[in-house]
């Protein structure tokens, strides 16, 4: 914008000067706006360091960014993308640091995610498997074992004091949350199903509001054209509900000053050791390590984050065995997730001798 306004001067010398002044004083002016433009950094030469940290907010952003720049100075985003930076706006995100991080979206966005969701959705709604007639599990598979409990024992031990803080402030014993963060990330080691970001995941669910949005995915939903209905009914409610989620994470990674890119998540956008949804980190996040921010991939943070939210929702030392139940599947909706957590969490505490499944 700076330089724009240099060339509305450089006009008016013209007309007033002739052309011998004005070419002189254009020259001048073309020289501080090339050193000005030279001097700004690039995310992409960034060695290290947060977006936030890489991205200073007086830079243009589109350079910072690596795009190419739009002719009012502003980041060239991708008509697709801009339905959502609207809404964000709307929602009062906005300004350089909500442009940087939509810069970092790829130019189109993944159906991958809203398509899995639709063929899920589909799938179960006019192709109902019949019932087997079969129990369902009680655990899930090779989860509930001695070497599974050695190895959040060692973890325990290995994260004692992040443990120890979140049973003294929130009464979740550390074989339970250890357990819990064994379902759910194998303690931290599997953090992504898919290869998008989380960013990435929630983005692109939340502008996919059509069939021709996942167009990929249709073969793979028989006799789809029967049931566009459905489809303009369904889809549009899946995207509010990732806008939703995609809102509440931009939020986090303004306040937490973190970086979208490094940001790995699920089928659906849950993040962290803990795997929580972005719309539950401003609620239920804790900082465990006393840094004054929210990582909910760094252990202390994603213990006491999810001791934090059974907390909140009635976990208290001692509560009978059923309440703990209950509550953990307030965590998940799963009887079977409900049932692992226990089992496992009881070899933790207690290992038998010879138990194994």
């Amino acid at each position: 914008m700076r330089c724009w306004r240099s060339r509305r001067q450089s006009e008016r010398l013209r007309r007033r000067s002739g052309p011998r002044c004005f070419l002189l004083t254009l020259c001048i002016l073309l020289a501080a706006c090339g050193a000005q433009i030279a001097s700004a950094p690039s995310v992409a030469g960034a060695a290290s360091g947060s977006l936030a940290e890489a991205l200073p907010q007086t830079m243009p952003l589109a350079v910072a960014a690596g795009q190419r720049e739009s002719l009012d100075g502003m980041p060239a985003l991708a008509p697709v993308w801009r339905p959502l930076a609207e809404r964000l706006a709307a929602d009062g995100l906005s300004g350089p640091r909500v442009d940087a991080l939509l810069a970092t979206l790829p130019a189109t966005p993944s159906q991958s995610p809203m398509g899995r969701k639709m063929r899920e959705l589909y799938m179960r709604r006019f192709f109902p498997k019949p019932s087997s007639g079969k129990p369902a599990s009680r655990y899930y598979k090779g989860v509930v074992t001695q070497k599974n409990a050695r190895l959040c024992r060692d973890f325990i031990g290995a994260n004692a004091q992040a443990f120890a803080h979140a049973e003294a402030r929130y009464g979740v014993s550390p074989a339970i949350a250890a357990s819990l963060l064994f379902v759910e990330t194998r303690l931290g080691k599997v953090l992504a199903d898919v290869p998008e970001n989380a960013f990435y995941t929630l983005a692109s669910m939340s502008v996919s509001r059509s069939p021709r949005d996942i167009s990929d995915w249709l073969a793979r939903m028989p006799g789809y054209e029967q049931h566009l209905d459905w489809f303009a009914e369904t889809m549009p409610r899946r995207a509010d509900w990732a806008y939703r989620e995609v809102r509440a994470l931009v939020r986090h990674l303004l306040r937490d000053n973190a970086d979208p890119r490094s940001l790995p998540g699920s089928i659906y956008g849950a993040v962290g050791l803990c795997q929580f949804m972005p719309s539950n980190i401003a609620v239920y996040g804790a900082d465990g390590d006393g840094d004054g921010r929210v990582d909910l991939f760094s252990v202390p943070d994603a213990v006491a984050s999810l001791s934090n939210y059974l907390a909140r929702h009635g976990w208290k030392a001692g509560i009978s065995r059923a309440r703990q139940h209950k509550l953990l599947m307030t965590y998940n909706h799963s009887q079977t997730y409900a049932n692992t957590i226990l089992a496992l969490s009881d070899l933790v505490a207690r290992p038998p001798a010879g138990f194994d499944e």
